[in-house]
């Protein structure tokens, strides 16, 4: 038998270290994966540790979990704004509303016919006069049955004079349940003319802005008393810069 050589031991304890450091190698990194929601044995609490993808999945689990927070949140506000709006009712009777039409029918008819019977201009008027208007002959007048007051949510009578239409107009407007008659000059103050068609710049001029459950014919008319003799003079004047002067440097701006 052979004896072994220095050399051959030498390798065979090259060998021997060599399997020693892959086993602690491999011990040390089974070290470091260690189960989520633990910590090494002397670690401070607070200083668990989770594997990177198990760190990543928890991220954007709660992501998830706020986006869903969100989607609800949105929905409960649609829900709410919906039911909200549902309960914004008009705050008129349909008697009530009727009367307040007829009323502001009649203001604006009579001022249609001082137009038309004392200086010649037949301005157009919408709902078209005739079609809730009777005439009886002479100065007589009356309301028709058959029109549907009760539908009619704003009225105007409208001057097509050059260069800029101007136009009065009533309106009923409903805001947080509550009804308003609001009345105003609407004038065009410029014109621009493209490829796709005019474009008209319009203001809104108040003369009159009440609750509905504190309007008069009275008060309509003593409101409207000094923009109608600029109206008027306007006309007979022939310079429509006389209303227009007098609205801006008069009457409040609306929307």
């Amino acid at each position: 038998m052979r004896k072994p050589s220095a050399v051959g031991g030498a390798r065979k304890a090259v060998a021997a270290g060599r399997r020693r450091g892959a086993k602690t190698h491999g011990k040390a990194r089974t070290a470091r994966t260690v189960p989520a929601g633990h910590r090494p044995a002397g670690a401070p609490p607070g200083t668990a540790h989770a594997p990177p993808g198990e760190d990543r999945r928890g991220r954007q689990g709660r992501k998830g979990g706020q986006s869903a927070l969100v989607r609800a949140l949105d929905g409960e506000l649609a829900r709410l704004t919906v039911e909200e709006a549902a309960h914004i009712h008009d705050d008129l009777s349909d008697r009530e509303r009727i009367r307040l039409v007829r009323e502001i029918l009649e203001v604006l008819f009579n001022i249609w016919i001082r137009f038309a019977v004392d200086l010649g201009r037949e301005l157009r008027m919408s709902p078209f006069q005739w079609d809730f208007i009777l005439y009886d002959g002479g100065k007589s007048y009356r309301f028709r049955d058959s029109f549907n007051f009760s539908r009619l949510r704003e009225a105007s009578i409208e001057e097509q004079a050059f260069p800029f239409r101007h136009t009065l107009k009533a309106e009923l407007r409903t805001i947080g349940g509550r009804t308003f008659v609001r009345v105003g000059f609407e004038l065009e103050e410029g014109r621009e003319y493209e490829s796709t068609g005019t474009v008209v710049a319009k203001t809104t001029y108040i003369v009159f802005n009440e609750p509905a459950g504190m309007f008069s014919m009275k008060a309509l008319k003593a409101a409207l008393s000094e923009p109608l003799r600029a109206w008027i003079r306007s006309e007979v004047q022939q310079d429509p810069s006389i209303l227009w002067e007098y609205c801006q440097d008069r009457l409040r701006k609306g929307r």
